[in-house]
């Protein structure tokens, strides 16, 4: 999954900066230093976190228009595509440059970073949560209503037990009591 990705390699990372004195002679017996390794866990996140966006995240963002009828599917996607998507990306740089400046440098403002970004990882995690009930309390009511209309007919299933032990069932005609 695309979090956890984030996660995993998000932890690496801010650990290998943070804690790079207490890491560098293990790192060391590799061959690197603790900010090589902290750029190498970063490129690998980069590649790792834009691969599952394409072919995790964004088929899963789409799945959750498929119970909206035809207008309101096309104006929840232009009002995430267009605003929620560049807002969120313009918040997250504003975000590291208030840091960046407040601190002085980025090394000095990752520990605020790293609460920010376990912070954002945490209320996704929630709002995931949150839609994946949402869509599925909806989908169940959509299949509820699918099998009135196809069911013309009242019909109920009964079921006994037969010889051997097995249970036999029958559809039948429900007796109508007025």
């Amino acid at each position: 999954e695309f979090r956890r990705v984030l996660f995993i390699t998000g932890i690496a990372f801010f650990s290998l900066v943070l804690f790079s004195d207490a890491l560098t002679p293990s790192i060391a017996a590799l061959g690197m230093t603790p900010l090589m390794a902290a750029v190498l866990v970063g490129a690998a996140q980069n590649i790792f976190s834009k691969s599952s966006k394409y072919s995790l995240f964004d088929p899963c963002k789409e799945m959750a228009y498929i119970p909206l009828d035809a207008e309101t599917k096309v104006k929840g996607k232009a009002a995430i595509d267009v605003v929620c998507n560049p807002l969120g990306k313009s918040g997250g740089a504003l975000i590291q440059q208030f840091l960046i400046l407040g601190f002085g440098s980025l090394s000095a403002s990752t520990p605020y970073l790293a609460v920010f970004l376990f912070g954002i990882i945490a209320l996704w995690i929630k709002s995931s949560l949150s839609l994946n009930e949402q869509f599925t309390e909806v989908t169940k009511e959509d299949i509820k209503s699918e099998m009135k209309e196809q069911d013309t007919t009242d019909v109920k299933i009964e079921s006994k037990v037969g010889e051997g032990g097995m249970v036999e069932g029958e559809v039948v005609a429900k007796e109508k009591s007025e």
